[in-house]
């Protein structure tokens, strides 16, 4: 059964109108005007946000109990030209600080930057660092919340109904040779919705070559600024061509785009601590489709035990730097292309407690059922029934989607 895409629309092109109109003369389901039809009257969703919201504070205030503010003015409430004034490495400081003692490691694993607020910056050597895969079992379970979505009206996206497998024509391009439309994956949108972004959102992705999740964000619409991150150069190149494919040099979304070169997986070295609304780890995987489906480069082949068996360690201290990369309030949302719980729901429990423990940063998951009963009313999305946490897309023969992992945190403390 071939996998089935969907066609996402560029709102930069000049013929956005005429490109929108070829999809829908092709049959096709419009997904999020789909689920906003779905979903619950706005009225609903509005009181559900504030019980959620009402939850969530309550829960901040129990966590901080033990805890002392070091600022009598709160970061979080600064305005978000300031905060890109000051450059994409400005640290905003958290609004509170552990106890002194609490949590500390011994002075031989770990060393403090000189005047830096605690334990989110903190330098642990690589070397030290140590993933078991067995941190949770012992760990207090991670709480999880409700979560309501505002879906962006902005992102068109095109499906063909399910049990039809027909194709999308090659893309138009305008005056300015910009692309008109590109292909995916149905399932790779989800994690940019899990994302529920926002017009001042600073949002960090970071793995984000070869492009598709970055491009999925500008075409929302709802960012202040995109900071797009890849370690090796060469992807990096790849990056900025889909980019420059699918939004004009000098826009004012391309004015919005930052790309950074930095390994996700040192925790040493990593440094953008505290800064970002939104971060999203699309996390590399054993990448169960492509495997299946290719011989050439497979992360199966017996050369490559190695980098296989090293995975989840590798996306744990990922995560763990996602974590620390998001401001007391802001989302993460990890996500992979594969059906391991290895590589899943483990990484996620393992690297909210170890970064509890090493930096004294606490997250809670928001569950993302109400996304999933709204995308299997469209009728084009199964997901799996036996998930304790996240969400897992499942392909199945009448929308060959996935498969897709996802799961959103929220820092709390």
């Amino acid at each position: 059964m071939p996998n089935k895409f969907a066609a996402v629309v560029n709102r930069f092109s000049s013929s956005f109108e005429v490109n929108k109109n070829i999809m829908e003369s092709l049959g096709t389901i419009n997904l999020i005007k789909q689920i906003v039809n779905n979903r619950d009257p706005p009225k609903e969703v509005g009181i559900i946000r504030k019980r959620f919201d009402s939850k969530l504070s309550k829960l901040q205030e129990n966590k901080t109990n033990n805890l002392i503010s070091t600022n009598s003015s709160n970061p979080i409430d600064y305005d978000v030209e300031s905060r890109l004034e000051s450059g994409m490495e400005f640290y905003l400081p958290p609004t509170h600080e552990l106890k002194h003692g609490e949590l500390e490691p011994s002075d031989k694993e770990m060393e403090l930057i000189e005047g830096s607020e605690p334990n989110i910056r903190r330098i642990i050597y690589d070397s030290k660092f140590k993933v078991t895969g067995l941190e949770s079992i012992d760990a207090d379970p991670l709480l999880t919340v409700d979560d309501s979505l505002i879906y962006p009206r902005d992102l068109q996206v095109f499906i063909h109904p399910p049990q039809c497998i027909d194709g999308f024509p090659g893309p138009i391009r305008d005056e300015q040779n910009v692309s008109g439309w590109w292909l995916l994956d149905g399932a790779s949108i989800l994690p940019v919705l899990a994302l529920d972004l926002n017009e001042d959102d600073i949002v960090l992705d970071m793995c984000a070559s070869p492009g598709g999740k970055s491009l999925l964000i500008t075409q929302t619409g709802k960012f202040a600024s995109l900071v797009c991150n890849d370690n090796k150069l060469s992807r990096l190149g790849q990056l900025r061509r889909a980019l420059a494919t699918y939004i004009p040099a000098g826009s004012e979304a391309a004015s919005r785009i930052i790309l950074k070169r930095k390994d996700v997986s040192s925790v040493e070295s990593w440094d953008e601590c505290g800064i970002y609304d939104k971060v999203l780890l699309d996390a590399p995987c054993t990448s169960d489709r492509l495997s299946a489906n290719q011989d050439d480069n497979n992360i199966f082949a017996t050369d490559k035990t190695t980098e296989r068996l090293d995975l989840p360690q590798k996306q744990t201290k990922m995560l763990i730097n996602a974590l620390r990369s998001v401001r007391v309030g802001g989302s993460v949302v990890y996500s992979t292309c594969t059906l391991a719980p290895t590589q899943n729901e483990l990484v996620v429990e393992n690297a909210v407690v170890l970064a509890q423990q090493h930096y004294g940063i606490k997250f809670v998951e928001r569950s993302l059922k109400r996304m999933e009963k709204l995308l299997k009313r469209t009728g084009l999305y199964r997901f799996s029934d036996q998930q304790q946490r996240g969400s897992l897309v499942l392909p199945y023969i009448v929308s060959n989607f996935g498969p897709m992992f996802i799961c959103k945190l929220q820092r709390i403390i």
